[in-house]
C-alpha cells in the first residue's frame, strides 16, 4: 500500500516533489480571515432587533490528519499536480494513494525531528532560501513552474529539512561494515539439470570453469555482499555456514535450483556503496513500518 537522496537543497525538493521518496511534514491549520462588512444605514429608525452570533470560521479541508496534524486538500492537491507533470500522463487511483500515503509518511519523518531535537530558526531558513537563487534560474521562475507560492516553498523547505535531517538520523544506525561473503553459483531450472552438475562437481569438475559453461556473460560471480542482501533467504542460510573453496548441496527455492560455491569471507569488510544504499533505504523503510503501527492517522481523500 505504502511505496518510497541530496546533491543540493533544491534537487531534493524537485525530487520529493516528483517521484514522491525519501520530503513533506506537519501542515498546521490556517484559518482564512472572515470579512465584515459595515451594516447598511437606513434613514427610517427600526426596532432594535437581537445581535446574531458571528458566523463559524469555516474549517479548511483536510485529507488526512495524522497524530493530530493537518495535510490539507491544497498541499494534497498541489502535490497531485507536480506528480502528474512528472509522470506526465492521467493518474490513475493508485497513484492518488501514493500521494496520500507519502504525505503522511513524511509528516512523521517530521514530526519526530522535531522530536528528536531538530531546530531551525527562521535566519536560517532564510539563508537556505536565499543560496537557492540564482542567476541562471530565479528561485521565483522556479516557484511559479512548480506550482509554488513563496509561502508553501518556505514551508516545504522547512519540511524538507526537517525529513532529511531525521532520515540521517535513522540511516545513522546502518553499520557501513559487516560480515560479508564472495559467491559464485549456477541456477538451474530443472532438478535433473542441479543433479548433473552436482555429479560432475562431486566428481572432480573445477567449480569456476563449469559456472562459466552455463552463465558465459557473469560466470555466475555474485560478488561480495553481507547478511540479509539476497532477495532469497534460502540462500542465505546455506552460504554463510560454508567455508571459503567449499560448495553447497542443491538448495531449491522459488526460482529455482541453485549451487553455490563460497570463494571468500570477510568478518569485517567495507559494504559496496549500491548496497549500503539499499540497506539504508531498507532502515527508513522498515522505521516507517513501525511509526504507521504506532500513530493515530485518519485519511479521507476528496
Amino acid at each position: 500500500m505504502r511505496k518510497y537522496f541530496k546533491e543540493s537543497i533544491l534537487i531534493s525538493i524537485i525530487i520529493l516533489a516528483s517521484i514522491i521518496f525519501l520530503v513533506a511534514c506537519t501542515t498546521t491549520d490556517r484559518e482564512d480571515a472572515q470579512e465584515i462588512t459595515s451594516p447598511q444605514v437606513s434613514s427610517t429608525p427600526i426596532p432594535p432587533t437581537k445581535t446574531p452570533f458571528p458566523p463559524s470560521p469555516t474549517p479548511i479541508p483536510v485529507v488526512a490528519v495524522v497524530n493530530g496534524d493537518s495535510i490539507t486538500v491544497e498541499e494534497y492537491q498541489s502535490e497531485l499536480a507536480r506528480y502528474k507533470a512528472a509522470a506526465n500522463r492521467e493518474l490513475t487511483d493508485e497513484d492518488k494513494e501514493i500521494v496520500i500515503n507519502n504525505l503522511v509518511e513524511l509528516t512523521m519523518l517530521a514530526q519526530a525531528a522535531y522530536t528528536e531535537g531538530f531546530e531551525i530558526d527562521d535566519a536560517t531558513l532564510q539563508a537556505h532560501l536565499e543560496g537557492l537563487d540564482s542567476e541562471g534560474q530565479p528561485l521565483a521562475d522556479w516557484l511559479a513552474n512548480h506550482g509554488y507560492t513563496e509561502e508553501s516553498f518556505r514551508d516545504s523547505l522547512r519540511r524538507s529539512l526537517a525529513v532529511a535531517w531525521m532520515r540521517d538520523k535513522i540511516i545513522a544506525n546502518v553499520s557501513e561494515r559487516a560480515e560479508q561473503v564472495h559467491v559464485q553459483q549456477m541456477l538451474f531450472y530443472t532438478i535433473g539439470q542441479a543433479n548433473n552438475a552436482l555429479s560432475q562437481l562431486n566428481e572432480g569438475t573445477n567449480f569456476a570453469q563449469l559456472a562459466a559453461s552455463f552463465d558465459p556473460q557473469t560466470n555466475g560471480d555474485l560478488g561480495w555482499f553481507p547478511r540479509g542482501y539476497l532477495t532469497v533467504p534460502e540462500l542465505d542460510e546455506v552460504i554463510f555456514t560454508l567455508e571459503p573453496r567449499e560448495y553447497s548441496d542443491i538448495i531449491e527455492t522459488e526460482i529455482g535450483f541453485h549451487i553455490v560455491w563460497l570463494i571468500e569471507k570477510e568478518q569485517d569488510r567495507l559494504i559496496p556503496p549500491d548496497i549500503l544504499i539499499k540497506q539504508q533505504q531498507q532502515a527508513v523503510h522498515e522505521w516507517l513500518e513501525r511509526r504507521w503501527k504506532l500513530s493515530t492517522i485518519e485519511i479521507t481523500p476528496p
